[in-house]
């Protein structure tokens, strides 16, 4: 039974892939109809709403979420701000190295100037002395 609910669910997928905005919106209203009847059940059987938390806690640590779902958010976000910043370290860091190359170069420009006046004028003293 469960392998079919698993084909259905991946055929589904592949199908809605080539429609994402239905898929969204199908998606949207499965999960509001889905929260609705979990609330019109708690208001027949008259949950408390102390309840309802308590019973909503149990079951979201039993099925390994409850961190997940209100800690795990909180992690994600603080790891992608750091990657963030990493990035803009990382920018920064290229930016100085590209600066480096580009004094580097001008520096082996002028000496390779130097170096070709200095060729030229041994050249021309070697001409002088022969």
């Amino acid at each position: 039974m469960k392998n079919i609910f698993l084909s259905i669910e991946s055929q589904a997928r592949k199908y809605f892939e080539h429609f994402p905005f239905i898929h969204a919106f199908l998606a949207g209203v499965g999960v509001i109809l889905f929260w609705r009847g979990v609330w019109e059940i708690a208001d027949i059987y008259s949950f408390d709403p102390t309840i309802s938390i308590a019973v909503g806690i149990i079951i979201l640590i039993g099925i390994g979420l409850f961190t997940h779902t209100f800690i795990g958010n909180a992690i994600i976000i603080k790891s992608v701000k750091h990657e963030i910043n990493i990035e803009k370290e990382n920018r920064k860091d290229i930016s100085e190295f590209e600066k480096n190359i580009t004094k580097e170069e001008t520096t082996l420009a002028h000496l390779s100037d130097k170096l070709d006046k200095l060729s030229e004028k041994i050249s021309h003293l070697e001409e002088h002395l022969h």
